[in-house]
């Protein structure tokens, strides 16, 4: 088997390459990327291309002739230039769809993300993957995610011979992830409930992801796939687990305070306001359709997941005291 996995040298690019080079019937994986991976894998060639350039992406997959294309590619932080981050994770996955339908790549797996749903108050509790992705108007992640995921929607319409697997994880974490997300309990002073209502978080474990992916991918699955892991817990409850405190607030007052701590480049606020919807409504996804399509199951709940992560960053203590895990969601 040979792949192509665009944005290899970032984090889940790199676990996954790890774990596919490590299987006998992996011939070659190539890395295309903008900066060289951290860890030169054997089996493994860097090219360094930027996924924008369309014509670079087509010359690199009618040469490489892969047996699946592996987009990874996109930003996760949260950068001011909206323009850039749209640029980049929309306009990107466009130029790399193109590339592969003009280079008759045959099978293509896309990560879209949990929160292209969006989180709205009337969402359903877990979301299937019938389920519209809506976006979040001010939040731009979420807002270039749902139209990524739409452009893969429409390419798989467009080319019904081959596979496209598109892959809506939730948040990711474990004890190696470093992004904003798993920062933001160590810079926050308290956590915010607003309106008297914590939504429930659920995360799927890092070493998760590259498991799903990998059966997608050897099972050819074609068609939209959440990925999480099982059970959850409240934000509150998050910040109970590390000794955070919690305040009543109303969405209001703390959306006005993000917005102006985020345009005036407040420390320790690495995100826009429109992140808080996330905090406050349903969007809680089913992994029940990976599950039933390829065998998969998550090695880790949500509860042991968070714990790992805040463990490996100093915030939890090791024998600190666990309560009850939150059934698994259907």
């Amino acid at each position: 088997m040979k792949y192509v996995i665009t944005g290899g040298s970032g984090y889940i690019g790199g676990r996954l390459t790890e774990l596919l080079v490590g299987r006998d019937e992996t011939e070659r994986v190539v890395n295309i990327d903008v900066k060289p991976p951290a860890v030169p894998w054997p089996k493994t060639d860097f090219v360094s291309a930027d996924v924008r350039d369309r014509g670079r992406i087509k010359e690199i997959l009618e040469r490489e002739q892969p047996d699946a294309l592996i987009h990874l590619a996109f930003l996760l932080n949260p950068i001011r230039d909206e323009g850039a981050m749209y640029d980049i994770d929309v306009n990107g996955t466009l130029s790399v769809l193109w590339a592969a339908a003009e280079a008759g790549t045959e099978q293509v797996l896309v990560t879209s993300s949990a929160s292209a749903y969006g989180a709205w108050p009337d969402n359903p509790v877990p979301i299937a993957e019938d389920h519209p992705v809506r976006g979040q108007p001010d939040f731009s992640y979420a807002r270039d995610k749902a139209e990524a995921d739409r452009v893969c929607q429409l390419w798989a319409a467009d080319h019904p011979d081959r596979v496209m697997t598109i892959v809506r994880p939730c948040i990711v974490f474990g004890p190696n992830v470093d992004n904003y997300i798993s920062r933001s309990w160590g810079n926050m002073s308290f956590m915010p409930v607003m309106d008297g209502v914590s939504a429930d978080l659920q995360l799927v474990h890092e070493e998760d992801v590259v498991t799903a992916l990998t059966s997608l991918l050897d099972g050819k699955a074609g068609g939209a796939f959440n990925l999480a892991g099982d059970g959850t817990i409240t934000w509150a409850e998050s910040a109970e687990l590390i000794g955070l405190k919690t305040r009543e607030m109303s969405f209001k007052t703390v959306y006005r305070l993000y917005h102006w701590a985020w345009k005036l480049h407040a420390p320790n606020v690495e995100s826009p306001a429109g992140n808080l919807h996330f905090l406050h409504h349903p969007w809680v996804v089913s992994n029940e359709k990976l599950k039933a399509t390829t065998g998969w199951k998550p090695q880790y709940s949500t509860r042991e997941t968070f714990e790992q992560t805040m463990r490996a960053k100093g915030l939890m203590e090791a024998t600190a005291s666990i309560p009850p895990a939150t059934p698994a969601v259907a």
